[in-house]
């Protein structure tokens, strides 16, 4: 059998450590236990750990297909379906772990640099695609015409984010659950 390409490993080794530690606690000596290989290893395939974790989140955010949204159906019924498929993922995964989208979100805030620039943009591009079919529903006389699709689709993002941290702080998915019954039962009604 063929050995896996060591950088692959590297990636998945590093995404699953970054993930359960954080970046910053994280050592270069951890990705490479991680995945298996030598600690010289990371240095022949990475620029650094940084460049490394800028490639685990690029896979994280690619990893969820946002395109979904724009399927056939009615769209709140595409948008339940694909927020119920995030949730089943992340409690799948562990709510203890929450989001790595989002904790490097927060961890990152206060610094400046690259991972938290694409951490930004892929909560960015998340609220965009909300916000596409938020004007959908809008379109077909299923959602509050007076809404703002953009604001609401970045709040989403935002609440989604907030009960995710929040099942990781409880080790419980009810949060997440809680989230899924407020957006459908209250916030996004005719």
């Amino acid at each position: 059998m063929a050995q896996r390409n060591l950088r692959e490993q590297l990636v998945d080794g590093g995404s699953r450590v970054i993930y359960e530690k954080g970046f910053h606690a994280t050592s270069v000596n951890d990705i490479a236990r991680a995945a298996g290989v030598p600690k010289g290893s990371v240095y022949n395939h990475f620029e650094s750990k940084e460049a490394l974790a800028l490639e685990a989140l690029r896979r994280y955010g690619d990893s969820y297909d946002l395109g979904v949204l724009r399927g056939d159906g009615a769209p709140l019924d595409r948008f339940r379906a694909f927020l119920s498929a995030v949730i089943e993922r992340t409690v799948e995964h562990g709510v203890e772990q929450g989001c790595l989208l989002g904790n490097l979100s927060v961890e990152m805030a206060t610094h400046e640099g690259p991972i938290r620039e694409l951490a930004g943009e892929q909560l960015d591009a998340w609220g965009a695609a909300f916000a596409t079919v938020l004007r959908e529903a809008q379109a077909t006389g299923d959602l509050d015409p007076t809404l703002d699709p953009g604001v609401l689709g970045d709040f989403l993002v935002d609440a989604y984010e907030g009960a995710v941290a929040r099942a990781k702080l409880r080790r419980d998915r009810a949060p997440l659950d809680a989230f899924m019954a407020t957006t459908f039962g209250r916030l996004l009604t005719p």
